[in-house]
Formats: C-alpha cells, structure tokens, sequence
C-alpha cells in the first residue's frame, strides 16, 4: 500500500512534502507523511468495503489489475530494450558503503542482504493453493502455481536489468518508483505518467489479492478446525467478514509507519521478522520433502531422484537466507516466537475437536 502512495506521488509530488507539522514527543510529522497515512488508510477500508460484497468480484477486479499489471510490463519492455546502456551496469561488482555503519560492504555482504527482500518479493507464490477450495478444479490451481511462478522469474529478471540499463546508478539508488522514473529518461514525461497510472491499477489488484488472502488463510484453519471458530463467521455474501475486519485492523495499525521514521524502523523490523517466518514453514516442507524420500512414500526411480533433489535444495536455500537475513540471532527467535505463539490456542482447538466428535 505504501507503494500505491509512492506511484501516486507521480501526479500529486504533495505526498513527498517534507513541510514539517509537528515534531514532538519523537514524532517527525510531515504533510507528505500524513497524507500517505490517509491514503493508505482509505485504500485499505476502500478494499475492505469492495471484498466484503463478495470474493467473486473481488476477484474479477483483481483480473482487471492484472492485465494492467501486464500492459504496464510489456510498455516498459520495448520502450527500456531500445534504450539499454550496459555502461550503466558497470561497475557491475563494487564495494558499498553501509550508511548505518560506514562500512564498506562486498559482493557477497551485498548478496546476502538481498536474500531476504528476494524472497519477499515471492512470498505467497503458494497463495492459490489457499483458495483452492473455491476453484472449479484442482489441477487448476497446480498449473497456475507453477506457471505464475516461472512467468514472474523471468519478468523480474527482465525488468530488473532493463531498469539497471536505462537509469544511472545514483539516480537508481536515489528513486522510489524505478520504473516510472526509468521510462521517463526514455521516451518522457508522458509515458513516465502512463506506467504511473498503470503501477497505480496494478497495485490495488496487488493490495485487493493480500487482503483476500490475510483473511482467507485464518477462515480455511478454523474450518479445517485449525484455528478459532470465530473467525468462521461469514456475511451474507459468503465473504469471511470477521477475519477480514481482523487483519485489516491489524494492518490499519501498522500502516502508522508511513508516520515517523522512528515507526516505519520498527515496521521494517516486523516484515524481517514476517519473511524470516515464512522461512519456517518453507524449512519444515523441505524436511518433510525428504522424509518421504527416505521412507520410500515417493516410490523409486526419477521420480524419487527428483524429489531428494528438490528437498536437498529447499532445505538449503532456507537454512542460507535465515543465516543472511538474521543480523542476529534475536531477529530470528521473533520470528520463531510469533510462529510458536499460535500453540497457546492449540489446547482450546483441541477441546473444542474433542467436544464436537463426542
């Protein structure tokens, strides 16, 4: 949502205002600050009203997104592929300078602090699978997985180099909105408005698809009895109206990091934390992967090579981003803490199980 604010700053620069209204009681207050609070709060209630008339059509809003969303790729594609400079790459490997420490940081410190905004960037690529219940069929959501996944490598891969290639590496450094800012030094003002009003769309598509998801995901676990039965309660509409209010208030509260420098420090924190947790659940996969693996629940052969494999590279890929995401240790336990907070309900679940099957 933060970035929905940021793109809107393309037609109205107000939101980048650092006119000061108060600085007191360790609050830096810009206008600029307060007006992407107000925006983000109303986009967030704005989706909030639209899912709660039903996930159907949310759903098709989200399609519309979606094909803005491609649209704006493919614009910035061609205009970006003809104006490539590789002297911009270069230097492709060079030292940087920590701000918060001074000091210098190589290739692989670099790498490393990369790893966890990587994955970020992923996170939820198994998303389909928590709407799955509500496909027409199953294997549906198995191809959409795979090939959302293969086509979105491959589209940030792209963008991400012709982005490198069009804008120098200070003004790169320096923009919050890449993009827009890469196919203005290009072909200008208009189509740096265009992409503008196309990130715009697409970002609504993107913020309606994790407020559908944040709410889904606690519903599925109370109605697989996994989780509390309030959050079964459902509108008229079939929406999951009590989970939604739920995380939504939750995410009203931490987009007061748009407010002070000193929470959107603490708001970075927490999506360390968040990612690092996802890590968890991705680490357990991959054990289990190769669990099945040895106990032959994969059967022989190819297929059996191909799952020890996979198994072998999950497991490693998790264990390398917890040890180059995690500045220390303490990160991590927060995020083994939030993860193990949820077996605090596990002994009323259970009673509850227990009461319904007697």
């Amino acid at each position: 949502m933060t970035s929905f604010a940021g793109y809107l700053s393309t037609f109205f620069p107000i939101l980048n205002s650092e006119a000061l209204i108060t600085d007191h009681f360790g609050l830096h207050l810009t206008v600029g600050r307060l007006l992407t609070f107000l925006v983000c709060s109303a986009l967030l209630w704005g989706l909030h009203g639209l899912v709660l008339n039903g996930v159907d059509s949310a759903g098709k809003v989200n399609v519309i997104a979606t094909f803005a969303k491609v649209g704006g790729f493919i614009l910035f594609i061609v205009a970006t592929l003809f104006a490539f400079q590789a002297s911009h790459l270069v230097p492709f490997i060079e030292p940087k300078v920590d701000p918060a420490t001074g000091e210098s940081v190589g290739l692989l410190g670099q790498i490393n602090h990369a790893a966890l905004s990587t994955l970020w960037a992923f996170v939820g690529v198994e998303s389909a699978v928590v709407f799955s219940s509500r496909a027409k069929r199953s294997v549906d959501v198995k191809r959409a997985t795979i090939a959302g996944l293969l086509i979105t490598t491959a589209l940030y891969i792209l963008i991400t180099l012709l982005v490198m290639g069009s804008l120098k590496q200070s003004a790169l450094a320096a923009s919050s909105k890449p993009l827009v800012d890469a196919l203005t030094a290009v072909i200008g003002g208009a189509g740096g408005y265009l992409l503008g009003l196309l990130a715009i769309i697409c970002l609504v598509g993107s913020a309606l698809g994790w407020i559908l998801l944040s709410a889904e995901v606690p519903y599925q676990s109370a109605k697989n009895g996994l989780f509390m039965k309030a959050f079964l309660k459902e509108n008229k509409n079939g929406t999951p109206s009590k989970s939604l209010t739920i995380t939504n208030v939750a995410t009203q509260i931490l987009l007061l990091s748009t407010v002070s420098n000193s929470i959107a420090e603490a708001f970075s924190f927490v999506i360390t934390i968040a990612t690092l947790a996802y890590l968890l659940p991705y680490l357990v996969t991959a054990i289990f992967q190769l669990k099945c693996v040895l106990d032959g629940s994969y059967g022989k052969g190819r297929k059996r090579t191909w799952n020890a494999f996979v198994g072998v590279v999950g497991f490693v890929y998790s264990v390398y981003v917890v040890i180059a995401g995690t500045s220390d240790i303490s990160t991590f336990l927060w995020g083994v803490f939030f993860i193990g907070f949820g077996i605090v309900f596990s002994p009323f679940i259970l009673k509850a199980s227990v009461r319904k099957t007697h």
